[in-house]
Parts: structure tokens; sequence; C-alpha cells
């Protein structure tokens, strides 16, 4: 076997550039027809390289695949895999609503004819999903798959650690949106890392995120210890704070300045890939606006009268506190949509009459959502209206105001004009595909089927909109990585490739509450401190793009400014 040295070694990066040298991407830059309109299928580059490095004649035990849209992260896994299946166990850890997409990778072109034949492929391409011998190909695809793959779900995998019933001795363990198990009061994230400190020495561990700093940068901490050995472990929550964080007091409020960046970087080398995934020019053009919407002094009033009941749970310290969705919800829902009887939740919804949903009456409840419903009613194309509230103030009263309106919901009526579709946690996933195929389809680039899916945050992971032309977002989040999400739902790798270069566009809408007598309302409150987090964040997010084992390799296809470790 091959001597590789330790990523400690003063000239790993070297090593690294010269040994998988052939794995360097060129600056020959591909047109838009070549990158979403292949003669054949093959995988990428980085797909490639990491399935060397992560490998059975490598001794390198884990890595952070940091790689964005478009770059194949689950398919980079799968080749991983591929190359241990036979040696070692495969443990995939994903959410549960994305247990279907690791299938349908492993059933695809990635892993060749290893799970469905061509033959295979081919036939149900002309099948109905619902129909008997689809049922009957994926059944047997999935008994293929079953013999290699042990496929769990977040909860599950967690139960397996908590009743001593899982055995990671020989194994590589996949886990994939790692970023949704990183929290410090976590009971995932607790669970996960007493594991990891007590793991057999022969098993490797590969975690994927395109948001590893999803929040704050404290969490880049606790995700790379997965993969640190214990006695070189990251500074965490405010001891990370003191080390890598100035806090500076200013009459505006508090400011957060980065320091010792190469301390960090000393600690994550050899524990990182990054790659920005495809080129901008297959993605479509994003136009961000932020639309300011004036409450009405009822609505304000109310909004003062909630107000004052939660200003005592204030935000100063946003980098080292976790923010939950419940965060002054009374407001936050205040400011969507305020009832006729002036209560929230299920009690305020239930005072909604077909008369309060006029535009006359709207203009006085909410503003936003007149706001809204205007744009939907311009646009001439699909649309996306997603709220972090899939009730009350949020999506199911959206949908009242819709129906109004002479909408019609999808399930109950069937494809035509000025349909809505609901995507939800809770509906069965054939539902949810058949939804998603009549959405996507290219017959509804007008919304002639479906125009409008209105997504919560079930949708906020592993969900494709094509030819989306408008972005609503009901109201801002605490964090920006949130709400690039959502927008990630319909900005997306030759999501617009067939469509005419002048609409390869997608209007985004941020929809914020305003009064004249609010200095700043929780809506720009929240705003202002999603952008702060992401100044301070994006420091840390380069410092590991500069320290990626691969930095010197994808330069080309990365931003042109980082600097890599040499």
């Amino acid at each position: 076997m091959q001597k590789y040295p330790d990523i400690t070694d003063i000239d790993f990066y070297k090593f690294i550039n010269k040994k998988f040298s052939e794995f360097k991407i060129s600056n020959k830059k591909k047109t838009l027809k070549q990158i979403c309109f292949p003669n054949k299928y093959e995988f990428q580059i980085p797909q490639k390289f990491l399935a060397e490095f992560i490998n059975p004649k490598t001794p390198y035990k884990g890595i952070l695949i940091y790689h964005r849209i478009g770059a194949g992260k689950t398919c980079t896994a799968i080749n991983i895999a591929e190359k241990f299946k036979k040696q070692k166990n495969i443990m995939i850890v994903l959410p549960a609503s994305l247990k279907g997409n690791i299938r349908s990778e492993l059933r695809s072109l990635c892993a060749g004819e290893n799970y469905l034949t061509n033959v295979e492929r081919e036939r149900l391409k002309k099948l109905h999903p619902s129909d008997v011998e689809y049922k009957e190909i994926i059944k047997h695809s999935d008994i293929r798959i079953d013999k290699y793959y042990n496929i769990y779900s977040y909860n599950k995998f967690v139960n397996l650690i908590k009743t001593n019933s899982l055995n990671l001795k020989n194994t590589l363990l996949i886990i994939d949106e790692i970023h949704n198990m990183i929290s410090e009061t976590g009971i995932y994230y607790e669970t996960l890392n007493e594991l990891m400190d007590i793991s057999p020495i022969d098993m490797r561990l590969v975690i994927m995120s395109a948001t590893p700093i999803f929040d704050k940068p404290t969490e880049i901490a606790l995700m790379l210890n997965l993969l640190l050995r214990k006695n070189k472990k990251i500074p965490t929550g405010q001891d990370f704070i003191n080390t890598f964080i100035d806090t500076i007091y200013t009459p505006k409020g508090i400011e957060y300045r980065a320091k010792n960046i190469n301390l960090f970087k000393n600690y994550i080398r050899g524990y990182i890939s990054y790659y920005r995934g495809a080129p901008p020019h297959v993605f479509p053009k994003i136009e961000i606006n932020f639309v300011k919407c004036k409450m009405s002094d009822t609505q304000y009033k109310l909004y003062t009268k909630i107000s004052r009941v939660e200003s005592k749970n204030d935000i100063n310290d946003y980098v080292n506190i976790d923010i939950s969705n419940s965060f002054f919800i009374g407001t936050r829902m205040i400011s969507n949509f305020m009832f006729p009887n002036k209560k929230i939740g299920q009690e305020g919804f239930d005072s909604l009459e077909d008369d309060d949903l006029s535009i006359s009456q709207v203009k006085e409840y909410s503003p936003k959502f007149l706001k809204i419903l205007r744009k939907i009613k311009k646009c001439d194309g699909t649309v996306f209206v997603y709220s972090n509230f899939k009730e009350f103030g949020g999506i199911r009263t959206f949908v009242r105001l819709l129906e109004h309106h002479h909408f019609k919901n999808y399930e109950l009526h069937g494809n035509g004009l000025k349909r809505f579709a609901i995507w939800s946690g809770d509906q069965d996933s054939f539902i949810k595909e058949e939804i998603k195929a009549v959405f996507n389809n290219k017959n509804n680039i007008d919304g002639s089927k479906i125009k409008i899916i209105l997504g919560s945050p079930s949708i906020k992971e592993g969900v494709s909109l094509l030819r989306i032309q408008e972005v609503h977002l009901m109201e801002p989040y605490w964090n920006w990585s949130r709400m690039d999400q959502i927008i990630g739902r319909a900005v997306r790798f030759c999501s617009h490739k067939d469509v005419v270069e002048e609409k390869r566009l997608v209007k985004v809408y941020i929809y914020l509450s305003v009064h004249p007598k609010l200095k700043m309302s929780i809506d720009q409150r929240i705003m202002r401190i999603a952008i702060k987090k992401k100044e301070i964040s994006l420091v840390f997010e380069n410092a590991m793009k500069e320290a990626a084992i691969d930095c010197d390799l994808f330069k080309n296809a990365n931003e042109k400014d980082l600097i890599c470790e040499q």
C-alpha cells in the first residue's frame, strides 16, 4: 500500500495536489447545453476524486463534504460507498423525508445497473407509480439495495444508539444534511457525539452539508468535532467565541469580528472537501426584493399589545443563542394576519368568515397577504409561496384567502387554471410525487395545470421545483441559510434549462410588515439579525473553503478570491 501522509504533515496539501492531479478541474468552461443536456452520463470530477480519497486503499478516516447545489452530493456519497460495500457495512443516516431520495439515486445511473437494470429503468418511464408492475420493479430494486445499504432516519438511528443496538465495527457511516443534527443542547447531537468518541478505529465517517454553518459559527466546531480525535477538539460554545470572535459594543448594538482564523484553519485541515457546484450560468438568475407592507392601524394596535408581553424575551447575543421558530411567535403571526376576533391560533382562525376575505377586509387584516395575492394574479408563470407557519397566520390561512378568490385545491379538483397544491410533511409520498410530476411538467410552464405550490418547513430539503418564476417568503427567518434553502427549492441545477434565456429569472419577494410608529418591526429585526449572522459566518465559511483538501484541485470551478492553503 502506498504511504499516505498524515493530515498534519507539512506537505499534506502538496501530496494531495500531486497524487490526485488527474482530478484538477480545468478552466475550460462548458456551455449550459453541454451540462444540462449531456450526451451520456458522466461522474463529476469531485465525485470521482472523493471516491479515491476516502477509499479502502487510503488511511483517511473521515470528511465533511461541503458541496453546494448542483454538485451531486448524494451521488458522491454513493460513489464512495460502492468502493467499500464488499468490505464494510454501509450505513446512511438522513432526514426521514429524504429516504426516498437516496433510494432514487441508487436506482439512477450514478450506481449504474447495480440496483436497477437499464431495461427496468426504461420500463419504469412507461409506467405510473400506482401500477402493479411499477411497484414490483421498485420492490426488487429495494431488495438489492438492502443487501448492502442500511438506511436510517435520524430518529431511528439515535434510537438504535440509545438501545445499544448499533454496531459500528467495520462500518462506513454516511450522514446527510448533518447540519440538522447540530445543536449544543440537542439530544441528536449529544447522542451522536458520544457515539463518535467511542467509535471503533476501523469506522469511517462521511458527513455532508451544503450549509455547514446554518445558523451561527459555533456550529462548525460541533460538526467537525465529530471527525476530530479527542485530543484535537475545536473549542465549542462560549470557548469558541472567546477564541475566534471579538465582541464589540457599539451605540447601534453588538457587532462581531472574527479573529485567529489561521488557528481555526489548523484545526480543520484535512477534514473538508469544498466544491461550489455547477457554474452559475446553469442556474436561473435571482432577483431578491424586500417588500415592506404597512400594517393597518388596527393590526398595529394588536401588534403592540402582544409585543409588550413578548419583549421580555429580548435578543442580544444572537451569535451564541439558539432561536426557535416559536420565539416572538405572537408578533410574527400578527405581522402576517390579524384574525377578526384579535386572537391567534385556532381560536382566531375559527373566527374567520368568508366576508372577512374580501379585498376591503384583507386590507385591514393583512396588507401582506393582499400584496402576495395581487402579485400571484399578475404572474404569468408558476409560483412558490412559503411560510414558517403551516397553520394559523401562515399557509392554512392563505389557502382560505386563495379559495375565496376562486383558486382551487389540486388534490380536490385535479389540474386546471387557478390551481394550488399544498406540500405537507404528513402527505402520502405518492401524492407528493404526483404533485411534483404535474407541477414540473413542461406543459405547466404557464401554470395552467398547477399555478401555486404552497410549502412550510417540510419542503425545505430534497424538493426540486422547475421553471418557477416567483418565490414569495411570507416572512423572514432568523438565519439566512433557511431562506436560502427555501429559495433553493426554485433555483435548482438546470431547473430552467428549457426556458427561453430572457425568462431564466426567479423573482424572490421577502415580505416585511412595518409601521411608521415602529422604529423596527419584528420582521425587520429578524431580517437584520439574519444578515448580521451571515456576515460573521461568511468569514468562517471562506476559511473552510481555503483549508479544503481539494481547494487547489477545484479552484477553477470555485470562487476566484480563495487563497488555498499550501
